[in-house]
């Protein structure tokens, strides 16, 4: 029965494309002004049907934490990487926990994905 039920599962799944965030453990630097700090991070987009990307900073209840970045969407369109600098005050670096970026389906698309994707990467300690 097992068996059975497993086969079905395999044979439903479809391919799964997601997007990457990296680095998987990033550090918080200096940045060039005094207070604030930053951290480099790369997105790279598999995704045929996606081109934008919500960037987000979590705490360790993953609420929301004030940051800076040059667009909170970034677009970055297929087999496409983009270096995205993200700042974030001093005051809050213990409390920064995750850097997300999040895929945004547009409205207007049809397509049979309707899944967003979210990579979260950890702060290392």
């Amino acid at each position: 029965m097992y068996r059975k039920i497993i086969l079905l599962l395999a044979m439903l799944s479809g391919p799964v494309s997601a997007h990457q965030f990296l680095p998987t453990y990033p550090t918080l630097q200096p940045s060039y002004v005094q207070g604030v700090l930053k951290v480099d991070m790369e997105l790279f987009n598999i995704r045929k049907d996606v081109d934008y990307f919500q960037l987000n900073v979590y705490d360790d209840n993953w609420k929301e934490l004030p940051f800076a970045t040059e667009s909170r969407i970034v677009p970055v369109f297929y087999l496409e990487r983009k270096q995205i600098t993200i700042y974030i005050r001093e005051e809050d670096k213990n409390q920064v926990r995750f850097f997300c970026s999040t895929s945004k389906i547009l409205d207007k698309e049809k397509t049979q994905t309707v899944i967003a994707s979210r990579i979260c990467s950890r702060v290392q300690e």
